[in-house]
Parts: C-alpha cells; sequence; structure tokens
C-alpha cells in the first residue's frame, strides 16, 4: 500500500510539473505535430486531425540540412499553428509506402525513421508516466546548451549507474533550436522491462532513417518504366541513385563577384558553426526497453558521396573564381565520406551489443566506452578536415578580397591621373574601391565575432591582428581619399558627393565597432581618426 501510495504522489508531481504540448485553440488537434523525413524521398508530415502521415504539400521537398530548416519547415506545413521549436522524438515510428520525389504512387517495404516533433506555443516538459517500481528522475545544467543525443546518453548512463534500464525521457529547459539544459528521465529494473522483449524484432529489416538534420539530398537518378520494376527493388535503386545535392545561391546583382563573396564569407562562418552540430547530425541514439541491456538502435543512412577526390583535389588545386562552387563540392565530399565512415562504425556498435545482450553489465559497458571512443576519434578527425577545410577557404576569400581591393585602387587611381580626369567616372570607381575596403572589414569583423563566440581563448590571441589590420584599412582608405584632393578641378566637384560616401562609411564603421565592443571583450577602436586630411 505504501508503494502505491508513493506511486501516486509521484504520478501527481510529475503532472503537475509538465503536461503535453499545447495546442492552438484555433486548431482541433488530435495528435502531436511531426515531420519525418528519408533522404531520397519526399518529406512527411502528420495530420493533425487525422493522425495520417501525409507527403510534402509541394511535393519537391526532402531531407533538411538544418535543425533551422526543419523548424522553418514545421512553421510551413502547420501555418496554423504557433510553432516555436523542435526536437527529435525518443522512438522511431514506421512509415509504409513512401514515395521517392518525383513520384506520387508507390509501394515498397516499410521505412523507420525517428521523427521531429514540431513544439507548439510555450515549451511544458513532458508528462512522463512511473510505472510500479520505477524512479522518476531529472538532470539540469544552467551553464550547458546540449543536444538531444547528449541528454539521452545522459539519462540512459544515469539509469545504468542505478543497474536500471531507461524506460522514458524528456527534454527541459529550451535554449535553442533542438538544444537544452536538462533532461527528465524514468528509469526502471531490468526485470520490469522484459515484456516488451517480443517487440525488439519489429522491423529490423526495415530501412531506418535517423532523422537528423543532414546535408540535403536529392534524386537524380534516370526514370525508369514502373511497370518493369518489382515493387521489392525500389529501395535498392533508391540507394544507387540518391545523390548530394548541392545548394548553390545565384544573387543576380549588379556585382557578381561581390555577391560570390558574401557567399564564400558566408561559408566560412556557417561550416565552422556546424561543426559543433556535426555530432549530432552524424548520429543519433535512441533507446528501446526491450531487453535486459538498453540496446542502442543507431542507423545512418549510405548515400552516394560526391566524388572521393574533391576535397583533394580542392585542397591541392590554386584557388580561382569558382572558389565558391568548388568549396561547395569539397565540402558535400567531405561530409558524405564522414557518413559513410561513421555508418559503418553504427552497424559495428549495433551487432556489437546484440551479441553482448547476455554478457556481465561491466562488459556491456566496456562495448559502449569501445564504441564511444571509436565515434569521438571519427568525430575529432572530421573536425580537423573541416578546418583545414575552412582555413583553406578563408585563405582564398581574403585572396580574392585583396585582389579585387588592389585592382579597384588601381582603377581609381588611373582615373585620376587621366588628362584630364572625368569627375564622374571618378566618383565611380573611388565607390569601387570604398566598398572592396568595406568588405574586407566585414570579412575580418565577422570572422572576429565568430571565434569569439565559439573560442575566447584563440579570439583574445587573434585580437592584436585584428585591430593592426583594421587600422591599416582605416589609413590605406584615408590616404586615397584624401588623393582626390590632390586634384583641384575634381574635388570641387564632387565635394557633397565624398562627404555623403564618406558619412556613411563612418556610420557603419561606428556600429560595427559598437557591436564589437559590446560584450566589453575588445578594446576599443575608435573611427574619429579617419579621414582626416581629407576636407570634406
Amino acid at each position: 500500500m505504501g508503494e502505491f501510495t508513493a506511486f501516486l504522489l509521484l504520478l501527481v508531481a510529475t503532472l503537475t510539473l509538465s503536461s503535453e504540448v499545447p495546442a492552438d485553440d484555433s486548431v482541433d488537434m488530435q495528435t502531436e505535430p511531426q515531420v519525418a523525413m528519408f533522404c531520397g524521398k519526399l518529406n512527411m508530415h502528420i495530420n493533425v486531425q487525422s493522425g495520417k502521415w501525409e507527403s510534402d504539400p509541394s511535393g519537391t521537398k526532402s531531407c533538411i540540412g538544418t535543425k533551422e530548416g526543419i523548424l522553418q519547415y514545421c512553421q510551413e506545413v502547420y501555418p496554423e499553428l504557433q510553432i516555436t521549436n523542435v526536437v527529435e522524438a525518443n522512438q522511431p515510428i514506421s512509415i509504409e509506402d513512401w514515395c521517392k520525389k518525383g513520384r506520387k504512387q508507390c509501394r515498397s517495404h516499410t521505412h523507420i525513421v525517428v521523427p521531429y516533433r514540431c513544439l507548439v506555443g510555450e515549451f511544458v516538459s513532458d508528462a512522463l508516466l512511473v510505472p510500479d517500481k520505477c524512479k522518476f528522475l531529472h538532470q539540469e545544467r544552467m551553464d550547458q546548451c546540449e543536444s538531444h543525443l547528449h541528454w539521452h546518453t545522459v539519462a540512459k548512463e544515469s539509469c545504468g549507474d542505478r543497474s536500471m534500464n531507461l524506460h522514458d525521457y524528456g527534454m527541459l529547459l529550451p535554449c535553442g533550436i533542438d538544444r537544452f539544459r536538462g533532461v527528465e528521465f524514468v528509469c526502471c529494473p531490468a526485470e520490469a522491462e522484459r515484456e516488451t522483449d517480443s517487440a525488439e524484432l519489429e522491423g529490423e529489416e526495415s530501412d531506418v532513417w535517423w532523422g537528423g538534420a543532414e546535408t540535403e539530398y536529392s534524386d537524380n537518378s534516370m526514370t525508369r518504366p514502373a511497370e518493369t520494376e518489382p515493387a521489392t527493388t525500389e529501395d535498392d535503386e533508391d540507394e544507387e541513385t540518391e545523390t548530394f545535392e548541392r545548394d548553390e545561391n545565384g544573387d543576380g546583382d549588379e556585382d557578381d563577384d561581390d555577391d560570390d563573396e558574401d557567399d564564400d564569407e558566408d561559408d566560412v562562418i556557417d561550416e565552422r558553426d556546424s561543426d559543433e552540430r556535426s555530432a549530432n547530425i552524424a548520429m543519433t541514439t535512441t533507446t528501446t526497453t526491450t531487453t535486459e541491456s538498453v540496446e542502442e538502435v543507431v542507423r545512418v543512412p549510405t548515400m552516394a558521396p560526391s566524388p572521393p577526390d574533391a576535397v583533394d583535389h580542392y585542397l591541392e588545386a590554386p584557388g580561382d573564381d569558382n572558389e565558391h562552387s568548388d568549396f561547395q563540392k569539397a565540402k558535400e565530399s567531405l561530409e558524405a565520406k564522414h557518413r559513410e565512415k561513421m555508418s559503418q562504425v553504427m552497424r559495428e556498435w549495433e551487432e556489437a551489443e546484440r551479441q553482448a545482450k547476455k554478457l556481465p553489465r561491466a562488459d556491456k559497458k566496456a562495448v559502449i566506452q569501445h564504441f564511444q571512443e571509436k565515434v569521438e576519434a571519427l568525430e575529432r578527425e572530421a573536425a580537423g578536415e573541416r578546418q583545414q577545410l575552412v582555413e583553406t577557404h578563408m585563405a582564398r576569400v581574403e585572396a580574392l578580397l585583396n585582389s579585387h581591393r588592389r585592382l579597384a585602387l588601381e582603377n581609381y587611381l588611373s582615373s585620376l591621373q587621366a588628362n584630364p580626369p572625368r569627375a564622374r567616372q571618378v566618383l565611380t570607381l573611388l565607390k569601387k574601391y570604398v566598398r572592396a575596403e568595406q568588405k574586407d572589414r566585414q570579412h575580418t569583423l565577422k570572422h572576429y565575432e565568430h571565434v569569439r563566440t565559439v573560442d575566447p581563448k584563440k579570439a583574445a590571441q587573434i585580437r592584436p591582428q585584428l585591430l593592426t589590420h583594421l587600422r591599416v584599412i582605416d589609413e590605406r582608405m584615408n590616404q586615397s581619399v584624401g588623393l582626390l584632393f590632390k586634384v583641384p578641378s575634381v574635388a570641387n566637384e564632387l565635394q557633397s558627393q565624398v562627404s555623403v560616401l564618406m558619412q556613411r562609411v563612418q556610420a557603419e564603421l561606428s556600429q560595427q565597432v559598437s557591436s564589437l565592443q559590446s560584450d566589453g571583450r575588445v578594446s576599443p577602436v575608435s573611427p574619429t581618426h579617419m579621414y582626416g586630411v581629407c576636407p570634406v
């Protein structure tokens, strides 16, 4: 009786602290909004009224490359709901007859995926039921902002330390998109889990896509007559024909070179930011409490990579005007090779744990530790390769910026030395030169802000070089603009336009420096000395 009373009190406390995700009052939701992805297939989302899975409304969207993109996709397919965040589901689900991109009807064996839950409104933690003899626990770390995978591992290991199995868990305290500061979980004795052993083999022969934020893929296979294809072979063909989809944006603004430089600068920052997410992208883990040991069900899809020599070719070949596309190809190839290696380790891990079911607990932990170390080694290897790729790309972007600035300055000086100089041409070329200098400054500050965020110690080390580089830019621009006033006929005609131009530059610099100094970690960089020799 005492145990039953304790169970009821714990259940009441749990339900008080947590509840189901709220729905908008305007929508009659019978089930929670979710999206599911399997690369090469159309994205799926659940109909919140019927509870059935439906294909992407546009008929074009396949797996999405970032957590931000997944959140945006949730908002697109559920426009009537206030979707504020996403989180990986704890358990996989089965979806039948999942069509490839470009096919409206299909028949294939079941695909098992881990969907993403689209969270509605203000975050509230999940309601976890606590069976008899089980324990409700939670851990929070306000100094951490970690992934679903991290907190799942924390919960699983905490249960293991108590010689119990992880029964259920949920995230606490969101601090970003699919990132959290804690986890609540329920641990149960191993014997309480035995009744569900028979569920372990369900779907074992199906393809499994752990719906993490992988880089986008597309199906570029040649069309084949549907009537000649047995339904059971469709997914084998998928594996052969799924190829990496590159995302190259042609903005089409007035200066294509400048646009490419912007893309390249964004590539540098995006790639560095993605390093922190790479572990979550490469591997997702969940728990099925179906045996005495906690089963790891880990699958990573094997996709056709870009040409295997793309990275080496990029690193060995000199940079050129195709830097943006060359970097994209190399980055795609690197990630594809990393996924292949990770997929192999995951398959080995899964098989090892299957064989270790009846081993003593210490041996099981040794198996887990062995493969955790292998995964960490792969992640370190991939991180080092990414860093090398990014640093090479960044150096080439800087070289391109220097080249464009040098050419712009030469053209501007030539226009001043023309006989006679044409004021309109001088002003046009001066603006191009100033723009080139501004892009150099923007690139430098953007890089520093990123380093300051992810590695404050390194930011402190490069700060002197940053300040020196900014001063060199200011002095060079100051001197170059000052040359204009050595040609009185041009200076008199352009004085008002040049004054406006320099005021804009001054305002932009002040804003950049203010942003850079907002946290007090950078010494003041006063722009007031700029253009002092220019009577504007």
